[in-house]
């Protein structure tokens, strides 16, 4: 029996019939143009393209050719379309996969041409073009690299602005004609805003525009209010995105419409909200990019995180003929929610380092007090520390002692943040303790370095960031006593900078000596250097930040600056920090003078007095004549009881020779020496007790007292403040 394959017909009407089905039912767009580049048949595919003239059912167009402009450029853009069809043509060789735009310019489409020729090979008499729609893909990769380049543009940046302005420069020209990004105020002092019905009320900063606004001043760092029920109000009340088209755009956006006319009409998708994608505000909302007016399309993303509102994204469409689609509200949802996540975390350093900075600032010296025995001057210029969001451990005090006394301290405590500042603020308060002990240098930084070595050893916060663990509180320290008696400055060092003097004839030198290793060794290793210095002469302390660019030539450079003995020493502080710092350094940088006082010899009284209880007398006639040249006759009584209790002790407990020594600044000093190393206490006697009540009655006449001690025994010491100052 003969097969169905064998009964066949083979004169070509299969052939053409099999050729006809496949052209008429490819998934691809296929034409055929002729010659002239008239469209001659195109299959059902190709009407899905924009502009291709309706067929009929089985693909086959009737009637005569289309012109060839109107059809070559229905298809594709035309110019770039008509020249690879005659290229077909005219060599007969075939193209494939050259990409170009479609006709209504939205569409991205991969276009190959083959030429269609007799048998007899003669030139081709038509030319089959086959046009794939590639417009997804290309936007697909398109989307994805935009993503790629938010995360890397955006993901690292802890700094609000920058985060504003990176994500501007993404998305515009990207996806936007321009956009604006605005950040809620409170987020730029560290705060958040939570999502709540009354949005309108909410306060933004506008952080970014792009392109720059058209008016002076940029919008930038205008403060902004979107009205009541506006697309902007409601997005940031519920934290949708949306999506916002206007099919028509008479005029420019509502923000900068005057007074008393019609805005624009309301967008189709959002016909409850205020029609107006310019969100028109109160407070120089006007100032918007050239591209937003006559803008068609607005994409609105709330910026959210972690359940913090921080802002708002707003994206416009004037000048691409297309609106945003849905496609283009999720690729910006997906970039805001990138941004969103870094200016959180650039809030949250905020937070942390506006925590640590005032918690620097309560715990250093509002102003330095003043002092007869110097005059001061402090340059302290805190550090940005770029990456950390904290503050820095750098320190500094000037602490009035007993006997006309004063130190000077600067420190400074490695690493930045809140354990800096809490660490800063201990070792302050333990040596403002010990100077009031009236501690030699070396031992208050021995006793010092113990408790640094005690804090190291102390265990982690069990609630602190594994990850970031807690450094060390390594710190440097100088402690600096002078003595406008005998104008000497005792000093110590622990790993810290040396101090720079500088004589009265202008001449500089580099305190080397006393320098021991820095805080929290736990060796315990220092010594203390003396050095005689003339009335006049400037002790200049400071911290490494000061000297952040090669040390030796920025050390020479402070040398130069300080060499100058006539200025005021605010003055040559303030010129110090210009010379040597940039605008805004990383590290914090202490400078602390001090131009060194003498005691008038008229202020000061200074007696040796035998063991002998006779002696009382003499000295309080002493007192009594010299506080009436003084002019301090209403302090006579007081003062001879307290001088009286003073010597009776020594004389009693004391073996050697004992002085009366009485010092006349903005208070009134009586120091009683001897050689016994005894420590006086102050004692509660009973109604019974026969003694005991010396020091008592000191400590209530006084204001202040105390003992020090030295290699030769101890020394008493009271002050009194003098009325009227």
């Amino acid at each position: 029996m003969a097969s169905a394959h064998a009964s066949a017909p083979h004169d070509g009407r299969l052939d053409a019939l099999l050729l006809g089905v496949l052209f008429a039912r490819a998934h691809s767009a296929l034409l055929v143009f002729d010659a002239e580049l008239r469209l001659l048949r195109a299959n059902v595919s190709a009407h899905r393209l924009p502009g291709v003239p309706e067929e009929p059912a089985g693909g086959e167009r009737t009637g005569t050719a289309a012109p060839a402009a109107r059809e070559v450029g229905a298809v594709a853009d035309g110019a770039e379309l008509e020249r690879l069809l005659r290229h077909v043509l005219t060599t007969g060789d075939p193209v494939r996969g050259v990409r170009m735009a479609g006709g209504d310019g939205d569409r991205v489409l991969s276009v190959s041409a083959f030429p269609m020729a007799d048998d007899d090979g003669g030139a081709p008499a038509a030319v089959l073009a086959h046009v794939r729609d590639i417009t997804d893909r290309r936007r697909s990769r398109s989307r994805l690299e935009l993503l790629y380049a938010a995360e890397a543009r955006i993901g690292a940046l802890l700094d609000i602005g920058h985060v504003a302005r990176e994500l501007a420069a993404v998305v515009v020209p990207a996806l936007a004609d321009a956009v604006v990004v605005d950040i809620a105020d409170s987020v730029w002092r560290g705060d958040q805003s939570s999502p709540a019905p009354g949005a309108e009320e909410l306060a933004l900063r506008r952080a970014a525009v792009a392109p720059p606004a058209y008016r002076e001043g940029q919008g930038v760092g205008t403060l902004v209010r979107y009205p009541y029920a506006s697309p902007q109000s409601r997005a940031l009340t519920d934290l949708r995105p949306r999506l916002i088209q206007y099919p028509a755009h008479p005029g420019p956006l509502q923000s900068d419409v005057p007074e008393g006319q019609d805005p624009m009409p309301v967008p189709e998708n959002e016909a409850d909200a205020e029609p107006d994608p310019g969100s028109g505000t109160d407070d120089g909302q006007a100032d918007l990019p050239a591209a937003a007016e006559g803008a068609h399309s607005l994409i609105l993303v709330p910026l959210a995180a972690r359940g913090a509102l921080l802002g708002l994204v707003s994206l416009y469409r004037s000048e691409r003929p297309f609106h945003f689609d849905d496609a283009d509200l999720r690729l910006a949802t997906e970039v805001a929610e990138l941004a969103a996540v870094s200016v959180d975390n650039a809030r949250r350093q905020n937070r942390t380092h506006t925590t640590a900075s005032a918690l620097q600032r309560s715990l250093l010296p509002a102003q330095l007090p003043e002092n007869s025995s110097i005059e001061t001057g402090l340059a302290y210029v805190p550090g940005t520390f770029p990456g950390t969001g904290g503050a820095g451990g750098d320190w500094f005090d000037v602490i009035g002692l007993s006997g006309a006394r004063v130190a000077l301290v600067v420190g400074d405590v490695t690493g930045s943040g809140l354990h800096a500042a809490a660490t800063m603020g201990r070792l302050r308060s333990a040596i403002d303790t010990m100077a009031g002990l009236d501690l030699p240098p070396d031992e208050l930084l021995t006793h010092l370095d113990a408790l640094v070595s005690r804090l190291m050893e102390e265990p982690p916060d069990p609630f602190a960031d594994p990850q970031r663990g807690r450094p060390p509180p390594a710190a440097t320290c100088v402690y600096a006593v002078h003595d406008p008696v005998a104008m000497r400055v005792t000093l110590a060092l622990a790993g810290h900078p040396p101090p720079v003097v500088v004589r009265p004839d202008g001449g500089t030198e580099v305190v080397e000596a006393a320098t021991g290793p820095p805080l929290g060794g736990g060796s315990g290793t220092f010594r203390s250097a003396e050095l005689d210095l003339p009335e006049g002469s400037l002790l200049a302390l400071y911290t490494n930040g000061l000297l952040p660019e090669r040390p030796g030539d920025s050390l020479a450079r402070l040398r130069r600056t300080l060499a100058h003995p006539a200025r005021p020493v605010q003055d040559l502080c303030d010129d110090a920090v210009r010379d040597l710092l940039p605008s805004r350094p990383s590290d914090d940088a202490v400078l602390l003078a001090a131009r060194l006082r003498a005691l008038p010899p008229d202020h000061l009284v200074s007696v040796q007095l035998p063991v002998d209880p006779s002696a009382l007398s003499d000295a309080r006639d002493l007192v009594r004549r010299r506080l009436t040249d003084w002019g301090l006759r209403e302090m006579t009584l007081p003062t001879e009881l307290i001088v009286s209790e003073l010597l009776a002790n020594a004389v009693r407990h004391a073996p050697g020779p004992i002085g009366l020594k009485l010092i006349r600044q903005s208070v009134l000093t009586c120091e009683v020496s001897d050689t016994s190393h005894a420590a006086p206490h102050l004692r509660h006697a009973t109604s019974n007790d026969e003694g005991g009540r010396g020091l008592f009655l000191v400590a209530q006449l006084a204001h202040r007292w105390g003992v020090r001690y030295s290699p030769r025994g101890k020394v008493v010491w009271t002050e009194q403040e003098i009325p009227g100052g």
